[in-house]
């Protein structure tokens, strides 16, 4: 057995058991496994359940310490404040009467208490009976090592997977049409290094190649790991590869962002209000300094080779190197490829960088965008045909400078060589780019969300025009996704489909590139959670495995009415409807700590609320700390609260929790928004800048949940498939020949290649 392949099978409700053997008589020791699990919230099937009986005390106890670890059990789960549902009473008042005692120092002779940090607290000003630390400059000086169980009022079921189980499950990942998330991206990083021997479907060589390109990465890089460099050499098409796979091992990033934007997300991040300019001008000089470029000679003669092999035509290639030309000279010089030309047998590589430095090539782009300077619509349309799916992304801007109906037209002979994924995207996106009283959301490489106004011909536009723009767009989209489907045909002996309703409420995975870890399970953007009982408890614990020091996370949220906002935050403890367990700014060693919030329906529906934005913050310089994990809990009764420690967490409970992982660059993150109506959560991933949650706009919010409930649901497109295929959709499973439930969409890999492969 294996730990990290526990973890991965984990986060599809699954626990992989290698072992074939299978005994019916359950064990004391297996029941005692079983209990525990159920204390935390899962519950085991019956072969998963026969499976665990065969297993020896050292494996059963590897279980049970993964689910431990992925759940947090063991880290110090302990408040700034005991019993924090009863306010403290502190105020204002009370800090600044503190922070004055503190500049007038000990010789003022003020009488109070000094604490282990060191900070004086004035007597009549904070009741220190009620911390575990100070709550001036929230120090914590008392850890927990326990959390609460069993209060939870529903189960994560765990089914039972095996070899078969866990390799149909990395071909999907392998072969997703679309990009991974981060989750998938961690679990095909696990699953590459532990398939050994490493084989890939010889599909994944052909050109183009079906992997996607982050995919691609992350394969390369295990090949060259093994030393397979032939191997990973044919799976490059084009320089553009071969850039993103040397930038991805220089900075881990798996989309290519230009140094200056690193550069600048870096010095936004730690724009800190306590740093000097002298601070911050040595953290931007260590940051230029990483991005050096350095290779050694072995690397140098790998990359020459990978060059001087690749399949597209030498026009091609210098098109794809032109829109990072000044990057492309730095890895150029870094690499040595100037004197690789000079070597006998490299004449591809040769004359790509003759005409690379003499600028000897044309570009597809200019042309078009010289077509539309020039107001030449059919030399525009003919180039845009040349390329379907960069057609397709500008398809929108297109149809109003040059007439919906001619481009609507032209779009429609090259359709059929337009991805689905795009295609979904375009009939996803058409209600909101033809609104003109719609803000756009754009979401760049950085992963920050920009509003964006109408575009401006849209605004001129008639009502009809745009009404009849949105509808051509979507009758182009439902027509494709049909002559898709009906091109797949089903198994002859099918005539009937069963589609789990929940299923309506999920959408497709496309175009969200998520950068949180979801450990637990694996829910989509625009997912749906409902409430058990009258009261949301968020929590953020941060810190792990990281020595004490002052890193400062914060929990907030944001209450709105029709009329008006509140914010409860480390500034705003307790408001109408919400109450903060206390302001952590210090961790303490290893274990980490942890922040709560807990929000009451009944006093909220009380003063009209109507949405509950959630968001967690590094006020520190930095961005989010890496492995720290957010979410919200939920139980049809209430939950406890610990009088002594604080400690508020119960893994049984947890609705939907989320990790933050290495090399992330958000400074904010909005990861639920509550709906308090219906007493629905819709899980988000929405990243933004600020120190605090003052740097989100509420506009944005509304944009983005209008974006994620334009997206086609997973049974929405379902249906289509059995509208185009001529299958009866049936009520119960039982009587359908294919059966689409909540646990085959848990794998959302699977789910985008039957849909959108």
């Amino acid at each position: 057995m294996n730990k990290e392949l526990l973890k991965v099978s984990l986060r599809q409700r699954a626990l992989y058991l290698p072992q074939t053997g299978r005994e019916t008589k359950a064990t004391a020791h297996t029941l005692a496994l079983a209990a525990e699990l159920h204390s935390i919230g899962f519950a085991l099937t019956e072969d998963l359940l026969h499976a665990l009986n065969a297993l020896d005390n050292s494996e059963r106890r590897l279980v049970i310490e993964t689910i431990n670890e992925v759940m947090g059990t063991e880290l110090n789960w302990a408040s700034l404040t005991k019993d924090w549902l009863t306010p403290t009473g502190e105020s204002r008042w009370d800090h600044f009467l503190t922070a004055i005692a503190n500049m007038m120092g000990p010789e003022a002779g003020i009488a109070g208490t000094t604490l282990p940090c060191g900070h004086l607290i004035p007597d009549g000003t904070f009741p220190l009976e009620r911390y575990n630390g100070c709550p001036f400059c929230g120090t914590p000086f008392r850890t927990a090592n326990f959390v609460y169980r069993g209060q939870g009022s529903q189960q994560r079921l765990l089914h039972l997977w095996g070899d078969a189980e866990l390799e149909t499950y990395f071909h999907n990942l392998l072969l997703s049409p679309v990009p991974l998330d981060a989750t998938q991206h961690d679990s095909l990083k696990t699953l590459l290094h532990y398939f050994s021997p490493l084989t890939l479907p010889e599909s994944c060589f052909s050109h183009p190649s079906p992997l996607q390109k982050e995919t691609l990465m992350l394969v390369i890089d295990e090949l060259v790991k093994r030393e397979r460099d032939d191997e990973a050499g044919r799976l490059f098409t084009s320089p553009a590869d071969v850039m993103r796979y040397l930038w991805y091992r220089h900075t881990g990033k798996l989309q290519i962002l230009r140094p200056q934007t690193l550069l600048h997300i870096e010095e936004k991040n730690n724009r800190y209000e306590w740093n000097s300019e002298e601070a911050m001008n040595i953290i931007m000089a260590e940051s230029r300094q990483q991005l050096k470029l350095k290779y050694s000679r072995s690397w140098c003669r790998r990359v020459a080779r990978w060059m001087n092999t690749l399949p597209m035509p030498i026009d091609r290639q210098l098109e794809a190197m032109h829109p990072k030309r000044e990057m492309w000279v730095r890895f150029i010089r870094a690499l040595r490829l100037a004197e690789y030309v000079r070597h006998e047998g490299y004449v591809q590589l040769r004359v790509l960088m003759d005409r690379f430095y003499r600028t000897d090539y044309e570009v597809w782009q200019g042309q078009v965008d010289n077509s539309r300077r020039n107001h030449d619509a059919e030399e525009t349309l003919r180039l845009l045909r040349q390329r379907p799916g960069l057609f397709a992304r500008c398809l929108f801007s297109t149809m109003l400078r040059l007439g919906w109906q001619r481009v609507i037209a032209a779009f429609q002979e090259v359709v059929s060589e337009v991805s689905p994924r795009l295609l979904l995207t375009l009939g996803a996106q058409a209600e909101l780019y033809f609104d003109p009283n719609s803000q756009r959301l754009a979401r760049p490489l950085s992963g920050i969300m920009k509003p964006l106004p109408p575009h401006p011909l849209v605004t001129t536009a008639s009502t009809q025009d745009l009404e009849a723009m949105r509808q051509a767009v979507r009758n182009l989209y439902l027509e494709a996704m049909r002559q898709r489907f009906a091109s797949l045909s089903p198994t002859p002996s099918h005539t009937s489909i069963y589609i789990e309703p929940q299923l309506f409420n999920i959408p497709v995975a496309v175009g969200d590139r998520n950068a949180t870890i979801q450990d637990v399970s694996a829910a989509l953007q625009g997912t749906r959670f409902p409430i058990s009982g009258d009261h949301v408890r968020l929590f953020l614990q941060w810190g792990k495995d990281l020595p004490a020091q002052h890193l400062d996370m914060d929990l907030s949220c944001h209450i709105l009415t029709d009329t008006e906002s509140t914010i409860c935050s480390y500034f705003s403890l307790h408001v109408p409807g919400a109450k903060h367990s206390g302001d952590i700014q210090q961790i303490p060693d290893k274990v980490g700590t942890a922040e709560y919030i807990e929000l009451d329906l009944p006093e909220l529906e009380a003063q009209h609320a109507r949405r509950v934005v959630f968001t967690c913050n590094a006020y520190t310089q930095g961005a989010l700390s890496p492995n720290l994990m957010v979410g919200w809990m939920s139980a049809s009764k209430p939950m406890t609260v610990s009088d002594e420690t604080g400690v508020a967490y119960d893994p049984s409970t947890v609705d939907h929790m989320v990790r933050i992982s290495e090399g992330n660059l958000t400074k904010g993150l909005i990861f639920g928004v509550l709906d308090v109506a219906s007493r629905e959560i819709t899980w988000l991933e929405m990243p933004f800048d600020g120190q605090t949650i003052l740097g989100i706009n509420p506009q944005s919010v509304d944009t983005y949940l209008r974006r994620l409930k334009a997206k086609p649901t997973i049974g929405e497109v379902l249906r289509i498939m059995a509208d185009a295929q001529g299958l009866t959709i049936v009520d119960d499973p039982a009587h359908a020949d294919q059966s689409y439930t909540m646990l085959w969409a848990q794998d959302a890999a699977l789910v985008s290649r039957l849909l959108l492969g």
